[in-house]
């Protein structure tokens, strides 16, 4: 089950976790020694290129190998590829799949409201909402 939790006890939760998605919110820096993953850059190269060759591959795929290329301890940024709904993707859910013995961490794109986690606007195409507390080892990193 999914919780939150505030900033100053982020280092606590980091040494009792092995793996994890970190949610965090606006002002919230991830620990210093994470890599750094510019999600949507090499994800829409990849993407990109695999279209232009004519190959078929997924998303899903693809995204898990750019985080078997990376260490423990992760920074997602520029993730907005990954909500587009032609993906059709639950973001926590794959993230959680793929981050297998891996902490990663989120800056969210959204709003963060209590255990509700939203991405764009419901009256928009590409409106998500995310309860925190169906997802295990997710961590929503208050200020």
């Amino acid at each position: 089950m999914g919780s939150t939790i505030k900033q100053r006890d982020l280092p606590a939760v980091i040494k009792q976790t092995r793996q994890g998605v970190f949610v965090l919110a606006p002002n919230v820096t991830a620990p210093v020694n994470a890599s750094v993953v510019n999600v949507g850059l090499l994800l829409g190269e990849r993407m990109f290129r695999v279209k232009t060759e004519g190959s078929s591959t997924s998303i899903t795929r693809e995204l898990d190998d750019i985080l078997d290329e990376e260490h423990r301890d992760i920074l997602l940024t520029n993730i907005d590829i990954l909500f587009a709904p032609e993906y059709e993707l639950d973001v926590i859910k794959l993230l959680l799949q793929l981050g297998r013995n891996q902490r990663l961490y989120l800056p969210w794109p959204g709003e963060l409201v209590g255990e509700r986690l939203t991405y764009s606007e419901p009256i928009r195409f590409d409106f998500k909402e995310y309860i925190v507390k169906n997802y295990v080892d997710t961590y929503v990193v208050l200020r």
